[in-house]
């Protein structure tokens, strides 16, 4: 280890060792130094402990999964627009959720139907056919872009928009019963 402590090591060195399996300790220190950090900017994002929490893992497990893709500069920087990336996404996918709420349910809906809801509705996705639903995954599960999309499909652009615009227009007609049957 050089003769240097990890606890005196800057967030780039530690973060550099743990990339480059040098020391798996390094995490470890990283991670004492930000996770009251990243919880409490969840904690405030949400008010709400349990979602909180769920972000908070969602973060630290998404930094392990793509330690490559960090290629230097200011790690603290990183660590933070990812968590701002998983909290704005969170809130997104709520505002996405209530918006279907609100066309399909009324307000005295309980918690009942919208358990049953979220399930009919990731049943519709499910039941799409394997290319629209993993570009409807990829879009407002995982939040990437168009292009990000086309890149990791290999597909131009165009094509991206429109199975995911024909996706969702099966997911709509397939949600219309459901509609019918709560009015």
């Amino acid at each position: 280890m050089e003769g240097k402590k990890l606890e005196l090591m800057d967030d780039e060195e530690l973060f550099e060792r743990f990339k480059n399996n040098e020391d798996a300790d390094a995490f470890s220190v990283i991670y004492d130094r930000y996770s009251k950090k990243v919880f409490a900017y969840c904690l405030r994002t949400f008010n709400d402990r349990e979602r909180a929490k769920d972000i908070f893992q969602r973060v630290f497990t998404s930094v392990i999964d793509k330690k490559d893709t960090f290629k230097g500069g200011s790690f603290i920087a990183w660590l933070m627009i990812i968590t701002r990336n998983y909290c704005l996404l969170e809130k997104r996918n709520k505002i996405y959720y209530e918006e279907i709420k609100d066309d399909y349910l009324d307000s005295s809906t309980s918690e009942k139907n919208d358990f049953m809801l979220n399930e009919y509705v990731r049943k519709q996705i499910d039941n799409l056919p394997v290319d629209y639903r993993e570009l409807i995954k990829l879009r407002y599960y995982d939040d990437f872009s168009y292009k990000e999309i086309a890149d990791i499909k290999e597909l131009s652009m165009a094509q991206v928009k429109i199975k995911i615009f024909r996706a969702k227009k099966i997911l709509m007609k397939a949600l219309m019963p459901l509609k019918e049957s709560i009015l």
